[in-house]
């Protein structure tokens, strides 16, 4: 069977409009404004003006956590590590502070408290997962 190209011009309007429809779906976009609520303030953490304090959340576990903000920047410390976490290959990064309080060093600081406290939750995942 012989094609025999006979010229290429735009498709009508009206084809156009009906096939921008189905991909786009009915009816025109609607944006949707972001929530303004930041992760901390929106997971229950508490500010006093100088230290965030509040619980690392997971499907797995919960623990007491506190926040240092300093002009370099936080320091997250975590209460009482469990078992799991300890056993993670990233435990090396907790440093024990008395009263089983650990300071977590991250390898790059957060940009922000809620940042920190998203980074430390995937961590707590992650040890219970394995």
């Amino acid at each position: 069977m012989r094609v025999r190209e006979l010229g290429s011009r735009p498709a009508p309007v009206s084809i156009r409009e009906l096939i921008s429809r189905v991909v786009r779906g009915h009816g025109p976009a609607i944006s949707v404004e972001r929530r303004e609520i930041p992760y901390w303030r929106e997971r229950g953490w508490t500010y006093d003006g100088t230290n965030y304090t509040g619980s690392y959340q997971t499907p797995y576990a919960a623990f007491r956590g506190w926040i240092e903000e300093r002009r370099s920047g936080s320091n997250f410390f975590l209460y009482s590590p469990s078992a799991q976490i300890k056993r993670h290959s990233h435990w090396v990064c907790f440093t024990p502070r008395g009263s089983d309080w650990y300071l977590v060093h991250m390898a790059r600081r957060p940009k922000d408290v809620s940042s920190g406290i998203l980074t430390i939750e995937r961590l707590i995942t992650e040890a219970y997962q394995k």
